[in-house]
């Protein structure tokens, strides 16, 4: 199960930086959107947090792979829901992502 502090806070998201984990084969990367850094600035914008999963274990930018893809307010309550949400793509599909295991992937 993917917990709360497995995510890192939205100041880190504030730096224009994407973050990426993997959870059983399940890959998923968070980002603000957009993703820009606003740290320091007095006007940030509206944004989002953008969450995308897909099956692993190739990286964001090279998978070919479906990629499922939400937005959540780019707030706490916005993050906290992203993690709920996080886990219930997870327990939808268990077997797809088990299969995006590298080490499932290597002992074939």
């Amino acid at each position: 199960m993917i917990k709360e502090n497995d995510i890192y806070s939205l100041i880190h998201y504030e730096y224009g930086l994407p973050y990426s984990g993997d959870y059983n084969g399940m890959r998923y990367r968070i980002a603000r959107n957009p993703l820009e850094r606003v740290f320091g600035k007095k006007e940030k914008g509206e944004a989002t947090l953008e969450t995308t999963v897909w099956k692993g274990p190739f990286a964001f930018d090279t998978t070919t792979e479906e990629k499922i893809t939400k937005e959540f307010p780019f707030t706490e309550e916005g993050r906290l829901e992203l993690v709920e949400w996080l886990n219930t793509m997870y327990e939808t599909d268990k077997d797809k992502w088990k299969t995006g295991k590298i080490s499932n992937i290597l002992k074939s």
